[in-house]
């Protein structure tokens, strides 16, 4: 540096490194962040099937986590089967009582929709699998027969 301010070669050398600092960086950064919306996102759905837990246990009913596309629906007084009842409406939910997840992250169930009875335990135990649709990469999230929520 002289008494002017930088030369033109100094200017270059450190926009060169500053690209491939990024350029190399860019990779990790947007693999991070796609399993950090997964991660997020299957934390919602444990989210989501914990509320249904409570709601059983607050309402001392059997409630019911029904998938719909990209988000569920809790529905209330139904049969350990998830027969009947009604749609729960209230503080989360949509006018329809959809929750829906946050991101653009898809819903499935490879078991049976899980009821919880009025104690907080599972009636009907299960998985439900978080996908990103981006890249196909999954997360679980299971529900044991004691309603202990976990996601692997």
């Amino acid at each position: 540096m002289n008494e002017r301010g930088f030369t033109m070669a100094e200017l270059l050398v450190a926009l060169v490194v500053v690209g491939l600092v990024s350029a190399l960086g860019y990779p990790y950064v947007a693999t991070y962040l796609q399993t950090a919306q997964l991660r997020g996102a299957a934390q919602e759905v444990a989210t989501i099937v914990n509320g249904a837990r409570q709601l059983a246990i607050a309402r001392n009913t059997n409630v019911c986590v029904t998938l719909s596309g990209t988000g569920a629906l809790y529905r209330t007084g139904t049969s350990n089967a998830c027969g009947g009842g009604t749609v729960y409406t209230g503080p989360a939910t949509a006018a329809d009582g959809t929750i829906t997840l946050q991101n653009t992250m898809q819903i499935s169930a490879t078991t049976a929709n899980v009821t919880f009875s009025s104690l907080g335990a599972a009636v009907t135990a299960g998985t439900y699998t978080v996908r990103n649709p981006n890249t196909g990469v999954t997360r679980n999230v299971v529900v044991s027969a004691a309603g202990r929520v976990t996601i692997q």
